[in-house]
C-alpha cells in the first residue's frame, strides 16, 4: 500500500478561493479491494488500514519537529462552567458563519506569508468544522460512530471595523513578530465581531506552535485571538499538511474546548479530564501509536457511565498531539456549540445577521473581498545583506531594492507602479525593482498598487539617505550638540512615535543633545501593560562622514543617560555602537551597553525621564585606522523593550592625532603662518591647473571652501582666532598644514 496525493473536491460552500489560485491539498488515501460487509471483516480491516495509515503518518513525520500549543489546564472553575453547558442539551444544528481576520505580522521574512496559504489555513478550518475532511473514514470504533460536525464556517472579513473594505488579511510590519507572547496581540479587532488569528515568525514559550485564549479560562476583553507559527498555518507556502491541523487545534480551544487529557502537558498522569465524557481519559499522545490505552477509564466515573467499558486512546481527536488527527466527538461539538450560543462567552454575536453584514460576511456564499491591494514597502541594501529596513543610507552607485508587503508570493493580480525620484529607474512596474542613485541625499519613495477593487499609494518622504564620496569631517573632532546636528541621521526602523532627533536642552549641564523619546503618557488601553508596544522596536542614529584615514590614537567617547523600568539583571534593551567604511552597507560593532551599564536611571515607562546631572554615564572604546577610513562613519544602535524609558546622547567626541602629509604637492607653502586675523593669507608652489581648497576647524567643521586659479593666490578670510586644517588638492595630489589664526 503507499499513500498519494490527490485534489480534494470542495463542498460547493467552501469553494471561495480566488479563481487565480490553483489550490492542490495533500490528502492521505488508500486504495483497496472492495471488503466484505460482515461487521467483524470490516473492523478488522479498518483497524489494518488505520495501523497502515498511521504507520505511514509516522514515516512521514519522522525527522519534523513536534511542537505543541500553549493552553492552560482545565481547572475547578471551567469544569464546573463545562458541566453546565453540557447539561444543557445542544441549542442548534445549523450552519454558523463566523468573521475570521488573519493579522500577518512580519519583518518581509518567511513569515510574511502569502494570501495563497491564508486561503488554504482556512480551507483546512472549515473541512474539519464541517466534517468534510475524507480522512474520518480512518477512524475505527468505538469513535467512528460518535464523529461530530461542528458546522462552522469560518469567512474571511470584507469590511474592517472602520466600515473599509478589507481582504479579512491585514499585514502589519513589527519586530513583535519575535518571540510573540499576548503583548503581541496588536491591532485587534473587536473580538465580539471577529475572530483575531495572529501569524508570527516565533513564540516566546518554548516548544509552542500557538496559543489562544479560551473563554472558560479567561473571559477578560483583553488578548482574544489565536496566535499561530508562519509554519503551522495551512499546508502550502511555509505550512506542511502533517502540520496544517494546528488551527483547527487552536480554535476548538477558542471555542471552549481543552486538550483531552485535561493537562498542558501530556504523559503525566491519569488524573486530569477535559470535562466531556465521550474522549477516553488519557494522558496524551504526541504519536500515532495503534490501540494505545494510556489510562483506565473504569476509575473515572463519568466516562465509564458513558462507555461502559475502558476504550482506546482517542489519538485521532483534533485536541491530541499525535499529528494524525480527524474528529471532535459529539460531545466536543456540543460544547463549542453551546459556548457560541451562550451570552457569558463572547462569542454569541458573531455569528449573528446584523454582525454578518457589519463585516461583510453575509450570503449564501462567501463574498468576494471589494478591498484595493496594500501598497506598503520596505527596502533591502544592495540585495545581498538579509537586514530589512524602512528607512536607511546607501553609498552614490549602490543597489538597493525595494519590495511590497503582500505576501512572498504574488498573487498575480496586483499591479505596481513605482516612483524613484533622482534614481534609476525613475519608475518601475516591477513588484520588487532594484535602483540606484548617483548622487547624494535624500529621496521620496512612491508605490501605487491597483488590483481589481482599486488603488492605494503609500510615500515615504526621505525614506534614503544616499551618502557622497566625500567626508563632512576630517580628523579628530567634538560634537556637543549644542547648537545643531548637522550631518547626523536619525532611522526610525519600525515607523513608531520614538525617534533620535537633537534637542537644545535636558543634555549634560542642560545642553543640546540627542534625544529618543520612549515613555508615553498612561493610556486608556485597558489590556496592555505598555500601550504603545514598543518591544524590540529599533531605531538608529547615524554620524557624518570622518576622514580619519591620516589620523593616529583614536579615542571615540560619549555621554548617555536613559532611563528603563526594568530590573537591570532582566533588563533586555540593548545600545550598539558599529562604525562603518561603506555608508552603512556592513557595519563593525565596537560597543555595547546593556543591564546596569546601560540603565542609569530607574523610572517607569509611563515617566517621562529627564536626566538629573549624576544620572549621566560615560562609554569610550578604541578605534584602530587604516587607510579606508576615509569616509568611516559610527551608528547609534538601540532596541527598546516595553520598559524603556527615554534616551539621551550627549558630546560626541572622537579624539586622536591628526597626521600631516609630506607635501605631496611639491613646493607648496602657505605664509604668513601663523596669520593675522583679517590678513591676507598667500598661497604658492601651485601648478597652472585649478585647485580646491578647505579650510576646517579643529573640530572638522567645514569653514571655508574655494576654487584655487594660477600657480599663486591670496585669500582675504574672516577666520576667527583658532587652530585649522588646510587641504589643497591638484591633480590628483593632497597637501595638508595646520594654520594658526591669532
Amino acid at each position: 500500500m503507499r499513500f498519494k496525493n490527490q485534489k480534494l473536491t470542495l463542498h460547493p460552500s467552501l469553494n471561495h478561493i480566488p479563481p487565480s489560485i490553483n489550490l492542490q491539498t495533500p490528502v492521505f488515501q488508500l486504495s483497496v479491494k472492495t471488503l466484505s460487509l460482515h461487521q467483524t471483516t470490516v473492523m478488522k480491516t479498518k483497524s489494518t488500514l488505520l495501523i497502515a495509515f498511521l504507520l505511514g503518518i509516522a514515516l512521514h513525520l519522522n525527522a519534523q519537529q513536534t511542537l505543541t500549543c500553549q493552553h492552560p489546564n482545565t481547572n475547578t472553575e471551567s469544569l464546573k462552567r463545562i458541566k453546565s453547558l453540557l447539561d444543557h442539551s445542544q441549542k442548534s444544528t445549523d450552519l454558523k458563519i463566523i468573521p475570521v481576520v488573519f493579522h500577518v505580522m512580519h519583518q518581509n521574512g518567511y513569515e510574511n506569508i502569502n494570501d495563497a496559504q491564508v486561503y488554504d489555513a482556512l480551507e483546512y478550518l472549515n473541512r474539519d468544522f464541517q466534517k468534510l475532511n475524507a480522512d474520518t473514514s480512518f477512524i475505527t470504533a468505538p469513535f467512528d460512530t460518535i464523529i461530530g460536525k461542528v458546522n462552522f464556517e469560518f469567512r474571511l472579513a470584507t469590511i474592517d471595523p472602520d466600515g473599509n473594505p478589507t481582504n479579512g488579511i491585514d499585514r502589519i510590519f513589527t519586530p513583535l513578530t519575535n518571540i510573540a507572547d499576548e503583548s503581541s496581540m496588536i491591532n485587534e479587532w473587536d473580538h465580539t465581531k471577529y475572530v483575531n488569528i495572529w501569524i508570527v515568525k516565533t513564540i516566546a514559550y518554548s516548544g509552542v506552535s500557538g496559543f489562544t485564549t479560551n473563554p472558560l479560562i479567561n473571559n477578560t476583553p483583553c488578548h482574544q485571538g489565536i496566535m499561530m507559527l508562519h509554519e503551522y498555518t495551512g499546508s502550502i507556502g511555509t505550512g506542511s499538511p502533517s502540520r496544517a491541523r494546528s488551527l483547527t487545534h487552536e480554535m476548538a480551544h477558542y471555542f471552549g474546548l481543552f486538550h483531552t487529557w485535561g493537562n498542558q502537558d501530556p504523559h503525566l498522569t491519569c488524573n486530569f479530564s477535559d470535562g466531556i465524557n465521550d474522549t477516553p481519559v488519557s494522558k496524551g499522545n504526541t504519536s500515532c501509536t495503534p490501540n494505545i490505552n494510556s489510562c483506565d477509564d473504569t476509575s473515572d466515573a463519568a466516562s465509564f457511565a458513558y462507555w461502559g467499558f475502558d476504550p482506546r486512546d482517542n489519538i485521532e481527536n483534533f485536541m491530541e498531539f499525535s499529528f494524525c488527527t480527524f474528529m471532535f466527538t459529539n460531545g466536543q461539538v456540543q460544547l463549542m456549540r453551546n459556548v457560541a450560543e451562550s451570552p457569558l462567552y463572547g462569542r454569541d454575536q458573531l455569528w449573528t445577521p446584523a454582525n454578518l453584514t457589519a463585516t461583510g460576511t453575509a450570503g449564501a456564499t462567501p463574498p468576494v473581498s471589494m478591498a484595493a491591494p496594500n501598497s506598503n514597502f520596505s527596502s533591502w541594501i544592495n540585495n545581498t545583506y538579509w537586514s530589512p529596513f524602512t528607512y536607511g543610507m546607501i553609498c552614490t552607485g549602490d543597489n538597493i531594492q525595494f519590495t511590497t508587503q503582500n505576501g512572498l508570493i504574488p498573487s498575480g493580480t496586483t499591479f505596481y507602479s513605482w516612483s524613484f525620484p533622482g534614481g534609476n529607474p525613475a519608475t518601475s512596474p516591477l513588484e520588487d525593482p532594484v535602483v540606484t542613485y548617483a548622487n547624494p541625499g535624500y529621496y521620496n519613495i512612491t508605490l501605487t498598487a491597483t488590483g481589481p477593487h482599486g488603488t492605494t499609494t503609500t510615500t515615504r518622504n526621505a525614506m534614503i539617505y544616499v551618502s557622497g564620496s566625500w567626508p563632512e569631517f576630517t580628523g579628530p573632532a567634538v560634537q556637543d550638540f549644542d547648537a545643531n546636528g548637522n550631518f547626523w541621521h536619525s532611522f526610525n526602523m519600525h515607523e513608531d512615535a520614538g525617534y533620535f532627533q537633537r534637542i537644545p536642552t535636558n543634555g549634560t549641564q542642560n545642553s543640546g543633545c540627542f534625544f529618543l523619546g520612549n515613555h508615553h503618557e498612561p493610556g486608556t488601553d485597558t489590556c496592555f501593560a505598555d500601550p504603545m508596544q514598543i518591544n524590540l522596536s529599533k531605531d538608529n542614529l547615524v554620524s557624518p562622514a570622518y576622514d580619519l584615514s591620516t589620523s593616529t590614537g583614536i579615542m571615540v567617547s560619549f555621554d548617555y543617560a536613559y532611563g528603563s523600568s526594568a530590573v537591570p539583571s532582566a533588563a533586555t534593551e540593548v545600545l550598539k555602537v558599529y562604525s562603518s567604511r561603506d555608508c552603512g552597507k556592513s557595519w563593525s560593532l565596537r560597543k555595547t551597553l546593556t543591564d546596569s551599564a546601560l540603565i542609569t536611571a530607574s523610572v517607569l515607562s509611563t515617566d517621562n525621564f529627564i536626566p538629573a546631572s549624576n544620572q549621566w554615564k560615560n562609554a569610550s572604546f578604541v578605534y584602530t585606522t587604516i587607510a579606508a577610513d576615509t569616509k568611516t562613519r559610527f551608528k547609534f544602535e538601540f532596541v527598546a523593550s516595553n520598559s524603556s524609558n527615554n534616551l539621551y546622547i550627549d558630546n560626541f567626541v572622537i579624539d586622536g592625532v591628526l597626521g600631516i602629509s609630506d607635501n605631496e604637492l611639491s613646493g607648496v607653502s602657505i605664509f604668513p603662518n601663523p596669520s593675522q586675523k583679517g590678513g591676507t593669507i598667500a598661497i604658492s608652489g601651485l601648478s597652472s591647473s585649478n585647485a580646491d581648497l578647505t579650510i576646517r576647524d579643529i573640530q572638522g567643521k567645514l569653514v571655508y571652501q574655494k576654487e584655487l586659479s594660477g600657480s599663486e593666490a591670496e585669500l582675504n578670510t574672516d577666520l576667527k582666532a583658532g587652530c585649522y586644517l588646510v587641504e589643497i588638492t591638484q591633480n590628483g595630489f593632497q597637501f595638508l598644514t595646520r594654520l594658526i589664526i591669532e
